[in-house]
């Protein structure tokens, strides 16, 4: 009489041991069905799961979604390149302005910016200020702020890539270069362009 230790062992196949072995929820469901156990989690007899494997039919369906996967992730990198791309070439034009023009552009748009939080906050009293009675560093805050602002349609360069770590990607790329054109067109800038930037970024600023 054969002992216990004879009988054949009987293994199981869990979700995450089918997803190792190139199995995907479609072909569960079509190839395995219900589970044979479900506690603690769904579990699949091995047995079933290498005579599904075994099968024309099922080796066919997993090498369709094998290169459909691979054409997915081919054509995300090609849309992330090109968009990068887009980016990058993307001419940045500013207004060229003289000191006095662009220091009363600047505190006209925080003017601007500060009767329109007023109007959607009740706390909130508008303040208007004029360029002889702000500090270099309010004045050069200002400026940077309204430059920055000039670029701003150019972030929807973003929306041609896909989400996830790519758009956090070109955006960064996008942040980048709109400071480092306000800093070029206007070099009396680029000590509050690093700062913002930096603050845009979650970076620490050149220098410190």
């Amino acid at each position: 009489m054969a002992g216990a230790q004879d009988r054949p062992t009987i293994t199981y196949c869990s979700l995450d041991a089918l997803r190792a072995r190139g199995w995907t929820p479609f072909l569960v469901r079509g190839f395995l069905g219900r589970p044979d156990r479900t506690a603690p989690v769904e579990l699949y007899l091995s047995a079933r799961v290498r005579e599904a494997e075994s099968l024309p039919e099922f080796l066919a369906a997993r090498e369709l979604r094998r290169r459909r996967a691979r054409a997915q992730r081919e054509a995300g990198e090609r849309r992330r390149a090109e968009a990068l791309a887009a980016i990058l070439a993307a001419p940045l034009g500013l207004p060229r302005l003289t000191e006095a023009e662009l220091a009363e552009r600047a505190v006209a748009h925080r003017n601007l910016r500060d009767a329109q939080r007023a109007a959607l906050s009740w706390g909130h009293r508008p303040r208007p200020r004029t360029v002889d009675e702000l500090t270099p560093a309010e004045l050069g805050r200002w400026q940077v702020r309204w430059l920055w602002e000039a670029l701003l349609p150019h972030a929807a360069l973003l929306d041609a890539l896909p989400p996830g770590d790519s758009r956090a990607e070109g955006r960064r790329l996008l942040t980048e270069r709109c400071y480092d054109a306000i800093a070029a067109a206007y070099p009396a800038l680029r000590p509050e362009c690093r700062e913002q930037r930096a603050a845009a970024l979650g970076d620490a600023p050149e220098g410190s």
